[in-house]
């Protein structure tokens, strides 16, 4: 009988071979690719703009600047609205992908009292029915004293 239960403790090993093999070659398989558009003058601040990881490119908080100046755009919660999502877009777009495969947004406004105008401005870059998913989250100060920053998550198209 244990003559007959010897070919088991080779085959143990060999499963625990595979199982550790499996393992080194998904870790090795996550990639982290930067993506920085040609068009946006590099940042002096120690983060990406924006980063592709296991199929989803994670953009940054962006605020409301010109991107040629790095200054606040004039006109309110709005136009500081249309301009972030003009400069996420930009990346996105740096990183294969669109607004459409957006799947999660977080909106920082320094005054909730706003959100019904981001939310108008907001609004007109998404398709109705097919809004990503999103949090609003009030704070007491943004950089650059902007009224809103926005973060969002795209699916990378196949």
């Amino acid at each position: 009988m244990k003559k007959q239960l010897l070919w088991l403790i080779p085959m143990r090993f060999f499963i625990s071979f595979l199982l550790v093999l499996s393992v080194v070659v998904s870790v090795s398989a996550q990639t982290k690719q930067i993506i920085q558009p040609k068009s946006v003058p590099p940042m002096p601040y120690p983060f990406s703009l924006g980063v592709i990881s296991n199929g989803f490119l994670f953009v940054a908080g962006q605020v409301g600047t010109d991107p040629q100046t790095g200054k606040l755009v004039a006109g309110g919660i709005e136009a500081e609205t249309t301009q972030t999502i003009q400069n996420i877009k930009t990346i996105l777009e740096a990183g294969g992908a669109t607004l459409d495969d957006v799947v999660s947004v977080t909106v920082y406004l320094s005054n909730m009292d706003e959100f019904p105008k981001m939310n108008a401005a907001y609004q007109k870059f998404f398709k109705a029915g097919s809004y990503p998913a999103r949090t609003t989250v009030g704070v007491s100060k943004l950089v650059f004293g902007a009224a809103v920053e926005i973060t969002m998550t795209a699916a990378i198209p196949h």
